[in-house]
């Protein structure tokens, strides 16, 4: 006998027309392969269609709403970290980078001859800077100066202010915002 056309059909019953179904529910009386198959087929289905209730454990929504806190936080956390890490990552990357392209470029004696002539010459710009400060410090109207100062600190304020602010809200609500 042929039993691949049923087999199929076994297992693809909605597709089948009238006539179809009459002959597997024939063949299905003579063979007892194809019987077998389609019983073992109906336990599968009725299984699936219809899976074991398991109670959750006593305590279940305490301890998960207990621990959920507690998930959120280390998750947070580990945002917070991964945000830390990739600027860090990034910072040290673009200094290599900048380091590398600054060597390709420059000889190491100028570099070092550089290095040693602005060591050499700190002090002296330290005071030339300091004497254009004063200069221009005795130039400006004393109302004017104290005007900028107070400008100054209140951007400085302000500013600080919306950095604590954003760093407060990325520590409750993490990197992603969730």
């Amino acid at each position: 006998m042929r039993h691949l056309p049923f087999e199929n059909w076994i297992f693809d019953r909605e597709k089948l027309t009238p006539s179809q179904i009459a002959e597997l529910e024939a063949h299905l009386q003579t063979c007892p392969q194809c019987k077998h198959i389609q019983t073992g087929w109906k336990e599968v289905e009725s299984l699936l269609h219809t899976p074991p209730f398991t109670p959750a454990p006593p305590q279940f929504a305490n301890r998960f709403q207990a621990s959920l806190a507690e998930r959120k936080a280390k998750r947070q956390k580990q945002q917070v970290r991964i945000a830390l890490f990739t600027l860090g990552g990034a910072f040290i990357f673009a200094s290599m980078v900048f380091i590398l392209r600054l060597f390709w470029t420059v000889p190491p004696a100028r570099l070092l001859s550089d290095i040693i002539g602005w060591i050499t010459l700190a002090p002296q710009r330290w005071s030339e800077i300091q004497y254009i400060f004063y200069y221009w410090g005795s130039q400006i109207p004393p109302l004017a100066l104290v005007a900028l100062v107070f400008l100054l600190a209140g951007w400085s304020i302000l500013l600080l202010t919306l950095w604590l602010l954003t760093f407060q809200r990325l520590s409750k609500l993490g990197v992603r915002g969730q």
